[in-house]
């Protein structure tokens, strides 16, 4: 795998206007003219003197800095190195030891890669013409403790393995319990349970996203299939969007539902999402059986998820090999057909350059969500007392930027 690498000296010259009302907050009108003056420069202890610049159209400044993936720290980081440690199955404070930093700021650093790794697929999914029939199915797991399995819910080609988009549903525990257990679960039923239909819910809202892209391919394909299993919440979500629904009416879209129980091998329709699965568990240490490096907060599993599924879909070959260098193979991405010369450039700068929400084409729910932290983190509770606990990892989206400014 080659993983993206670049200079870490920052720009020579702005972007865009970091003000979001400018008209020149387009990276792509900034590109084509000259929106800006010199407006001097400072000096730092970690980097020494940065030029400054101010637009001639809102007097908005900003430096050089503003545009890396630096942006307002206080040294610079190894992302590299960061991205080997997550693709190898190591926890974060492994990580940190690796690096010689601390834990909140693998966290932080962690988040900034997360979301140029969303706006890689932000691009990619813009641009993107479906040729494949697809598979849906969700991996299961648990937050913080198995009080709160989950499951993540991915949408996998069939023919790529390219996971086109992902969700994150909470779940109430369920199954054998000893009569303790069941006592510590009825204290997190006083405090918390997850809405009524909620993986219905999330999995109209990941379909909804690619609808678009599924109803063009239906037109152009002579056979265009989504397949799952049994679960009862993907017929519901496909009658909800209501694009799906009358391709399926009309018999240009096909959902074939496979029993889980049946042979995972790669003749099995499932085979794309079982595939995932696999990966998820060797590569991501939060998903390994038994592990003790379970995740903690729903919002940084997520993104640690959008960190996979770049590496996944854009940097590991599509098939296994014995060469020791695969760096000329076919990605999943290539197989896709989902490599644009946009793409190709966002890749490059991953792990330098800073990407900010305003620029996605918002057609994705699934990266909103990641991205603006907008998933519940359900409540810690102390046992002894049956009240929720003051001193979670698991912290509430809203304090997720101060929690982790470094």
């Amino acid at each position: 795998m080659r993983l993206p690498s670049g200079p870490k000296t920052p720009v020579s010259r702005p972007l865009f206007c970091p003000r979001e009302e400018c008209p020149y907050h387009d990276p792509e009108l900034a590109r084509r003219t000259e929106w800006f003056a010199e407006h001097g420069e400072f000096f730092t202890r970690a980097r020494g003197l940065i030029d400054r610049f101010r637009c001639l159209h809102c007097g908005k400044t900003c430096s050089t800095q503003t545009f890396s993936i630096d942006y307002w720290t206080h040294g610079e980081f190894d992302y590299t190195k960061l991205l080997r440690a997550l693709d190898t199955g190591a926890g974060l404070r492994h990580t940190a030891r690796y690096t010689h930093v601390s834990y909140r700021l693998v966290q932080n650093r962690v988040r900034r890669m997360a979301r140029n790794c969303l706006a890689v697929m932000d691009a990619a999914l813009a641009e993107a013409k479906l040729r494949e029939s697809l598979a849906i199915d969700g991996l299961e797991s648990y937050l913080r403790s198995q009080y709160f399995p989950c499951s993540f819910t991915d949408v996998v080609g069939s023919d790529s393995q390219f996971i086109y988009g992902a969700v994150l549903t909470t779940h109430r525990r369920k199954g054998q319990m000893t009569a303790l257990q069941r006592v510590r679960r009825a204290m997190i039923d006083a405090l918390w349970r997850p809405e009524a239909g909620a993986t219905t819910n999330d999995c109209t809202a990941l379909l909804g996203d690619l609808a678009p892209l599924i109803g063009e391919a239906a037109e152009a394909l002579p056979a265009m299939a989504l397949y799952s299993d049994l679960h009862t919440a993907y017929p519901l979500a496909l009658a909800r969007v209501k694009p799906l629904a009358e391709a399926l009416k009309s018999g240009r879209l096909h959902h074939v539902r496979i029993p889980s129980k049946a042979p995972r091998t790669t003749a099995n329709p499932l085979f794309p999402v079982n595939y995932v699965d696999r990966q998820m568990r060797k590569n991501m240490s939060e998903h390994g059986r038994e592990t003790v490096k379970q995740a903690r907060e729903s919002n940084c599993a997520m993104e640690r998820k959008a960190i996979f599924i770049v590496l996944h879909n854009f940097l590991t070959p599509h098939r296994v090999s014995d060469h020791a260098i695969t760096d000329e193979e076919q990605t999943h991405s290539h197989v896709a057909g989902h490599r644009s010369p946009r793409v190709e450039r966002l890749l490059r700068e991953m792990t330098t350059r800073r990407h900010v929400f305003t620029h996605l084409s918002g057609k994705q729910e699934w990266i909103r969500r990641i991205w603006q932290h907008e998933y519940t983190n359900p409540p810690a509770v102390n046992f002894k007392t049956g009240e929720e606990s003051k001193t979670v990892v698991g912290i509430a989206a809203e304090q997720m930027p101060q929690h982790f400014l470094a």
